[in-house]
């Protein structure tokens, strides 16, 4: 999985904590790339000091509270009896999620023609699946501070990429095949996004654009972990329910949204709703 192997290589060796500290600051890396370090950091811990992977784990996702990835690998380990073979089965999970593969697929068997697709930044596991379409044609939509950024990543493994703001997402989905939102985080109750993802997949839906979700390893959560989630993040968020959505794309491929969404693996891990102290 490309975005997973893009995580951070530490080349001096630090203490687990000192390593989950400097995961805790880092606002750059992408959300699976994060998890990736911290279940390999985790797991270190969990071997040297037992009793820290608790406070060690309540902290990092209070310091990212919207990754759902890091929840995912803090609530696996925390109900685990062996927290540092959980956290190393959590690591392969998602190097070999095979999301973006299956969009990849799914995009290619459900759209024709050359309409291009409108994809919702954040989205890490949509950038890969377009890995796998040289020929397409993409309009990423982002907030102004890192829509260049974006569209470059884009145009690097697609045939087309333009940049749209999300004040401009009328225009962006005008015509379009499909629009894609990728979750932060999900459940039973729907997919959380960024409130500007909210506005454009609610655009989507009034001009009659099919909108998919996309929720990867790591991204459906048990819904008190989501609670938990929305509760913390406040109005930067919000929650798109299953209905909205035409198909939610994850680890077992394209779905109706209530069947992807209510196919987490994810524990309750009520530890992680208790901040640390």
């Amino acid at each position: 999985m490309a975005h997973a192997g893009a995580a951070t290589v530490t080349c001096i060796w630090m203490h687990p904590i000192e390593r989950l500290r400097w995961i805790a600051r880092d606002r750059d890396e992408a959300p699976t790339a994060l998890a990736v370090e911290a279940a390999w950091a985790i797991s270190e811990l969990a071997r040297d000091e037992p009793p820290a992977v608790v406070t060690a784990c309540r902290r990092l996702v209070e310091s990212h509270v919207t990754v759902g990835p890091l929840w995912w690998v803090a609530a696996t380990v925390l109900v685990a009896s062996d927290p540092d073979q959980a956290a190393r089965r959590a690591v392969g999970e998602l190097f070999s999620d095979p999301t973006a593969e299956l969009l990849a697929t799914g995009l290619g068997e459900r759209l024709v023609g050359d309409a291009p697709i409108v994809v919702a930044c954040p989205a890490e596991t949509v950038l890969e699946a377009c890995s796998h379409r040289a020929s397409a044609v993409v309009r990423v939509v982002a907030p102004p501070p890192g829509l260049q950024a974006e569209v470059r990543r884009f145009a690097a493994v697609v045939s087309e990429a333009s940049g749209w703001e999300y004040e401009e997402a009328e225009e962006a989905v005008e015509g379009a095949a499909v629009v894609l939102v990728e979750a932060l985080a999900a459940g039973s109750r729907g997919v959380l996004v960024t409130a500007a993802a909210a506005r454009l997949a609610q655009t989507a839906r009034d001009a009659s654009v099919p909108l998919w979700g996309v929720a990867g390893v790591g991204r459906v959560l048990h819904d008190q972990l989501l609670g938990e989630v929305i509760r913390r993040a406040g109005d930067d968020i919000e929650l798109i329910g299953p209905g909205a959505f035409d198909f939610v794309v994850g680890p077992s491929g394209l779905e109706s949204p209530v069947e992807a969404l209510s196919r987490g693996r994810c524990p309750p891990a009520p530890e992680l709703v208790v901040r640390a102290g």
